[in-house]
């Protein structure tokens, strides 16, 4: 997989997203419709919605239900204060009628409104909420590690928190089910090039670009993962994919019945997304908005044209003073962000990762998938988005 960049040329535009040529990995078919779309139409066969998935998810209901007899709790959900995962921890008390345990990791950059909306909606559903708080000294240097590292995605260490998370409190309470609410349907699958994570290149960021001691920061490796799914017998189950979450209905039945506060822009519950997508833009030249908006368009949320008239606004993220904000409270100084945006560009390609094993075991790597031990959307990200 090469993911140097290309010499200049014509962009070729989907015909049918917003995706185009200078995405890494993007191909193109007879009809001059992307590998992205062509993986959600996929995703849209293996997961219906509707009364198809409403029985779907009945049937994994009963299945959670009758793993956690006798404990205080039979799920794990994933909840940020966001919209999605605010919705997913509704829908599996309130309509699954499961009961969940609310997982929140805080890295420090949690928004007020997110933490007022996590409140409101554990409050409203009578759900318990435990919060892993991320040391500090620690969530600042591994994030600094990712911008030193000059890769697209400089968060990449809190997704390892989050997954460490949830599968350490499964683990503990005894809960065999973790349920998410990635939406293929409203948030698209990010190239792997822009987002790619696993333990050893994590590992090799932290060796090479760390410059204090971490000392409570706790890796994923796979030994981990076989210990939760062989022996633990945990599951992961993301119900998003079985039920209707596009368009506005959502949003407003959370703020009538919750209180709950739209954050203003997808992932901005967590402050840092605006360095993030600042970063991505200006230093590799991608903006992380073709996604989710590309998702949308597929959905019919959104007609292309609208979609590209979106992608020509000016993006909420280009504010200075926000990048100011964030860059002071990492400690890092502009000069030397600055001098990261200009240095050559590199991919996780670039460091040591298990990605070659992984290939190795990609039809393993399905079955686990399809069985929903690992996320189901994984494997189409992992070797059909490149």
């Amino acid at each position: 997989m090469n993911l140097k960049e290309a010499p200049q040329q014509e962009r070729r535009l989907c015909r049918r997203c917003l995706m185009d040529s200078t995405v890494p990995g993007v191909r193109f078919d007879a009809a001059g419709v992307c590998n992205y779309c062509n993986i959600q139409d996929r995703l849209e066969t293996m997961f219906p919605t509707g009364e198809a998935g409403k029985r779907i998810l009945e049937k994994i209901a009963a299945r959670i239900r009758r793993a956690g007899r006798g404990k205080p709790y039979d799920c794990v959900v994933g909840v940020s204060g966001g919209r999605d995962t605010s919705y997913c921890l509704y829908y599996a008390k309130e309509i699954m009628n499961l009961r969940p345990l609310a997982v929140h990791f805080d890295n420090g950059w949690d928004s007020d409104i997110a933490k007022m909306n996590l409140a409101r909606v554990c409050d409203g559903l009578d759900v318990d909420l435990h919060t892993i708080i991320m040391d500090w000294p620690d969530s600042r240097e591994l994030t600094n590690c990712t911008i030193r590292a000059c890769v697209p995605y400089i968060d990449l260490t809190d997704d390892i928190g989050i997954a460490s998370a949830l599968y350490r409190t499964a683990a503990k309470e005894n809960i065999r089910y973790i349920l998410l609410s990635h939406s293929f349907r409203e948030e698209g699958i990010t190239p792997l090039a822009w987002n790619y994570m696993d333990a050893r290149y994590t590992r090799s960021l932290i060796r090479r670009f760390a410059r204090t001691k971490l000392n409570h920061f706790q890796n994923t490796d796979i030994h981990h993962f076989l210990y939760w799914i062989l022996f633990k017998r945990i599951s992961v189950v993301n119900i998003t994919n079985y039920y209707d979450d596009v368009g506005e209905h959502v949003e407003k039945m959370l703020q009538e019945r919750f209180g709950w506060v739209d954050t203003g822009q997808h992932h901005m519950d967590n402050e840092l997304f605006s360095l993030v997508y600042y970063y991505a833009r200006h230093k590799f030249g991608f903006d992380w908005r073709v996604v989710e908006l590309s998702a949308k368009v597929r959905s019919g949320m959104l007609t292309q044209e609208e979609g590209l008239a979106a992608m020509a606004e000016t993006p909420f993220f280009e504010n200075e003073e926000m990048v100011d904000y964030c860059l002071k409270k990492q400690g890092m100084s502009r000069e030397e962000f600055d001098a990261i945006l200009q240095a050559p560009n590199l991919y996780f390609t670039d460091y040591p990762s298990y990605y070659p094993l992984l290939k190795r075991f990609r039809l393993f790597f399905k079955v686990l998938c399809r069985m929903n031990i690992l996320p189901a959307h994984a494997y189409e990200k992992y070797f059909k988005a490149v």
